[in-house]
């Protein structure tokens, strides 16, 4: 297996680490979460986990349906 460096890793992307916590205030489910934005489901727990990065038009959706500013979501 192929070990990476610290320079590698932190390139890596990081999804949308405060997603989770503004789903979970506004008491969605991941599934709820994914009806009322049109996205899948796992897109938005690859979101979540930081395994995808999500495209400026991810964040716009997302904050819309979370009642929140897109910058609240990256920041």
């Amino acid at each position: 297996m192929k070990m990476m460096n610290a320079k590698a890793r932190s390139t890596r992307p990081h999804g949308i680490p405060k997603l989770r916590v503004l789903r979970q205030r506004r008491g969605l489910s991941l599934g709820q979460l994914a009806d009322l934005s049109g996205l899948r489901r796992d897109t938005i727990t690859h979101f979540e986990a930081g395994r995808e990065e999500p495209q400026p038009y991810h964040l716009r959706i997302l904050a819309r349906v979370l009642g929140v500013a897109t910058f609240d979501l990256v920041s």
